[in-house]
């Protein structure tokens, strides 16, 4: 009877026996299922091909392969019974059952521990991200704070508060090599540096958490392709150095730590005593770690919560540095040191020649430093949001800011590792946790538009929670659930590593068209290049910058100035107006950036020039060039006179622009008329328009600018461009022969769309 029961399998082992058999099965159904999708032979076709696969399949991989190694087969499982076609998902869980086996045939003969080989990984990481970045690099001049750091860095300005001077003095040095077209570019492909050097910590840092290059590998892909992160990567900005220092200060406790321990297993002293004599190998670190975080605070202040978890971390790794006096001087060193980078304000202030940008007189006395170097304008900013009925709605921002950057399975990583860490590594999970959750915090009570880029430095430690998720090894227990549990972190890791790959292919493509915009050049250059002479343009924050580019570094129209109109107490549409008026008042033509259209009723009417609006006391009399003459009237008051379009074709959900010349005809006083424009398909179905109210100069000739974008099903074809008029009042057309009140144009070609939209919620046929 023994015997017998010895003979019979446990309910543990047939539960294997079957899972082992079935992953010499899945692998043909996938298959078959793959090239039934791709031949399409049929149902009865495909049920054979299906078998055939299944079969030859599992004769193969019975014989070429291990049992242990066919686990992360399950993944294949997926799509087998995914109820859709997918090429996408297809490939997706083939790349995580390749990697997952990979991974856990390395895990069978790689010892998993930190070897100098981690550095040449780092390299790699580091190459890797910057040639991705540079292929995505925003080509040109930029809007905004961009712009602005953009201006500084050629100058050797000083930018808004706090100044950012390490940032200015580092751009200012890429400014002079000899790469790329313009100092705006070298300026962008600084950024893309910084951000490779970041990621290249990053995985250094995992790999000494986790012991795990994958999950190194891991936390630098999800990271550099987190969308806030790779959108910083290319452009200028102050964001990537404070994630980098973020970064740099996270490595370098991980290496005291790891140097700690190192000596406490040696000597034999516990983590609650003193390690004994000074060590001269964590001291050079601590001060290597206060220098990092004191630039860091330097360059922009609101690093400092990371700093100071950072720096509790510390004191929590090696208490004896509170006991022992003569070690301070080491971090006080490095946090003087850090300052150092703010002499650069007084010492450019006493220096500069000429009109420098931000560069004032005040920058050399004790007030106007501080003023500038803490933000004291911005202070009210800071812990706007403390109420707690605000505070829990912006931390619900917050919380759709983590999924704007990750996957969602790359966030669920994140709590994994975190739970993960904190039976393995309580101290170091709790710290990552800490400076993540109260970088957010602070983030969530700041007022401010660039909520994405303030978290900037809060996704390095989530970066490394993820990495978290992947152990350095899984205990065997000893019974037939062990293999099952070995091949779960493999597949786990190929699973996220996957993720964060196809995270990246799918925003690439916004990336790329980005590296082919020139749209801020573009703008700014037209305003300049049309400009009357000696003309006022008043711009907002967006466009200021720029068009400072392009006079002061390039030196576009001198003649020309630019000016920033910054809100008030008043409504913003009304400060514009004023400045407007008064501008005008001095006989001088004014370019507006910003329009507001009940504020500007006072005013004469404007013109466009590009996509700004020209104020002038000049009356128009004849067409500018390249316009199109036209000699029609609307209903006896209105005389169409001319018009041009900015492209010879249109594509659906792209924007052409339309602009009509025309005046009023002399003794008649039309009401307040809309102009519109229809593009009209065969059938007479309207594929694109637009009204808008079109108020006429008193003299001379009106130019009118509609705006017209193809919907997203227009097919390719030939097209009628209307455009007419009615009355503002009533939606009534004007009187005329013609009941429509409407003239044909031309006919012009829709073209197919250059690529697909993007959706997340593709079809396939």
């Amino acid at each position: 009877m023994r015997s017998l029961a010895a003979s019979r399998l446990r309910p543990s082992q047939r539960i294997f026996s079957v899972i082992r058999l079935f992953t010499h099965v899945v692998p043909g159904l996938y298959a078959g299922r793959v090239l039934a999708e791709s031949l399409r032979p049929g149902p009865a076709g495909a049920i054979v091909l299906t078998l055939i696969t299944t079969i030859a399949g599992a004769i193969l991989l019975s014989r070429l392969f291990p049992r242990k190694l066919l686990w992360p087969a399950v993944a294949l499982t997926f799509y087998v019974f995914y109820p859709a076609l997918h090429p996408g998902i297809a490939l997706a869980t083939a790349a995580i059952t390749i990697i997952a086996s990979l991974s856990a045939y390395l895990r069978q003969v790689v010892h998993h521990r930190f070897a100098p080989s981690a550095c040449p990984a780092a390299v790699l990481v580091f190459v890797g991200a910057a040639v991705l970045y540079l292929a995505t690099l925003a080509p040109d001049i930029l809007p905004a704070d961009s712009g602005e750091l953009q201006l500084v860095a050629a100058q050797l300005g000083v930018a808004h508060p706090p100044g950012f001077a390490l940032y200015t003095v580092i751009a200012h040095i890429a400014t002079l090599l000899p790469v790329g077209p313009t100092a705006a570019y070298r300026v962008n492909a600084l950024s893309a540096v910084i951000a490779a050097a970041t990621l290249a910590f990053v995985f250094l840092s995992a790999v000494r958490l986790t012991r795990s290059a994958l999950a190194g590998l891991i936390a630098a892909v999800a990271l550099g392709t987190a969308t806030t992160f790779w959108a910083q990567a290319t452009t200028a900005n102050v964001r990537s150095l404070t994630a980098f220092f973020a970064a740099l200060a996270i490595y370098l406790l991980l290496l005291i730590r790891d140097r700690i321990s190192d000596r406490q297993r040696l000597t034999g002293y516990g983590a609650g005593r003193d390690a004994g004599a000074p060590d001269h190998f964590p001291n050079r670190m601590i001060f290597l770690l206060a220098l990092t975080l004191s630039l860091g605070v330097t360059h922009h202040p609101s690093l400092i919560f990371i700093a100071l978890v950072i720096a509790l971390a510390l004191l929590r790794l090696d208490p004896s540095l509170l006991r022992q006096p003569a070690r301070w001087r080491w971090p006080i060193a490095g946090l003087l040191l850090g300052l150092t980078p703010l002499i650069f304000f007084p010492l450019r202030a006493l220096t500069a020649t000429g009109a420098v940008r931000g560069v004032s007189p005040e920058l050399a006395t004790l007030s106007g430093f501080l003023q500038h170097v803490l933000a004291l304008g911005f202070r009210g900013d800071l812990f706007a949001y403390t109420a707690p009925q605000e505070l829990w709605a912006r931390l619900r921002v917050m919380g759709n800011v983590m999924s704007f950057q990750f996957h969602w399975l790359l966030l669920a990583g994140m709590l994994l590792g975190f739970g993960i860490l904190l039976g393995r590594q309580k101290r170091l999970a709790l710290a990552l946790a800490a400076a993540f959750a109260l970088h957010t915090l602070v983030t969530a009570t700041y007022r401010a538009p660039q909520t994405v880029e303030y978290m900037m430095p809060a996704y390095v430690p989530a970066a490394l929670l993820l990495a978290g998720a992947i152990p350095e090894r899984v205990p065997a227990p000893g019974d037939n659930w062990a293999a099952l549990r070995q091949a779960l972190v493999p597949l786990l890791a190929a699973l996220l590593l996957v993720t964060a790959f196809a995270q990246g292919v799918l925003r690439y493509a916004s990336f790329a068209h980005l590296n082919r915009d020139f749209t801020a050049r573009k703008y700014a250059a037209t305003l300049l290049r049309d400009a009357p002479t000696s003309s006022v343009v008043l711009a907002d924050w967006h466009w200021a910058n720029p068009l400072w580019y392009l006079q002061d570094v390039e030196g576009e129209r001198p003649d020309v100035e630019v000016h920033y109109v910054f809100p008030t107490a008043e409504p913003y549409g009304e400060t514009w107006a004023r400045r407007i008026g008064a501008t005008m008042a001095e006989g001088r033509a004014v370019i507006a950036t910003h329009f507001d259209a009940t504020s500007y009723q006072g005013l004469p009417a404007y013109e466009p020039l590009g996509d700004a609006f020209l104020f002038s006391n000049e009356q128009r009399l004849t067409l500018p060039d390249g316009y199109t003459n036209l000699e029609h009237t609307l209903g006896g008051q209105i005389e169409l006179l001319g018009y041009h379009l900015d492209s010879a074709e249109f594509v659906p959900l792209r924007e052409s622009v339309l602009t009509v010349a025309w005046r009023p005809i002399a003794g008649a006083a039309p009401p307040d008329i809309t102009l519109f424009a229809h593009l009209v398909g065969g059938d007479g179905a309207i594929a694109g328009q637009q009204d808008i109210p079109a108020p006429a100069r008193p003299d001379g000739i009106t130019l009118t600018q509609l705006r017209i974008t193809p919907r997203l099903a227009t097919q390719p074809g030939d097209y009628a461009l209307y455009t007419g008029a009615y009355e503002s009042d009533n939606g009534r057309p004007l009187p005329a022969e013609n009941e429509q009140a409407r003239l044909l144009l031309a006919s012009v070609p829709v073209a197919v769309m250059e690529q697909p939209p993007f959706t997340a919620h593709r079809l396939y046929a």
